[in-house]
């Protein structure tokens, strides 16, 4: 009943023509809609119920940096600086780029596996699975080029062995 109060105010004539996207996470809000005029009705009306800060124009949100060109109507979003922390993280910051995510001279198969303790504990100092989740949180967002190469190695988290480890850096 109160969330139909809500939705049903005085506002009832910019709710039916503007169409609005609230997304929250914790105490983060983004709004976004085409009615600027809608998007500050709809402020007014929350900030009447709940105590709120208006930290304007959105730049960035969830390690990803959006750009707008309001001229020509475009909105995209980058990851380079997440990508780039990653990569100084895992000690690649300084290595040749790729075009191609995982090519074929990779010979990845779970029948390969660490055979000796020596090779088992080496493959454990290494952060395998780290780096396929930092991976994975770049896929998820905005770099779904990436994504089939990632689901490879992704196969091998239990068990990978150096031809694994070669090929998730050569992803990075």
């Amino acid at each position: 009943m109160a969330s139909q109060n809500f939705i049903r105010s005085e506002y009832d004539h910019w709710y039916v023509d503007s169409f609005i996207i609230l997304a929250l996470y914790v105490d983060d809000m983004l709004i976004a809609s085409k009615s600027i005029k809608g998007i500050n009705r709809l402020k007014a009306q929350l900030s009447r119920m709940f105590y709120m800060k208006d930290l304007g124009a959105v730049k960035h949100i969830f390690d990803m940096e959006i750009h707008k060109d309001r001229k020509n109507g475009k909105l995209w979003l980058s990851q380079q600086k997440y990508v780039e922390k990653v990569l100084e993280r895992f000690c690649m910051n300084n290595v040749k780029p790729v075009n191609v995510p995982l090519p074929s001279h990779f010979k990845l198969s779970s029948v390969l596996s660490p055979r000796t303790d020596e090779e088992k504990k080496y493959m454990s100092r290494l952060p395998y699975a780290n780096v396929v989740g930092n991976l994975m949180y770049a896929i998820v967002s905005t770099r779904l080029d990436i994504s089939h190469a990632v689901g490879v190695v992704n196969e091998f988290m239990e068990n990978p062995v150096e031809e694994h480890w070669k090929a998730v850096k050569w992803v990075l």
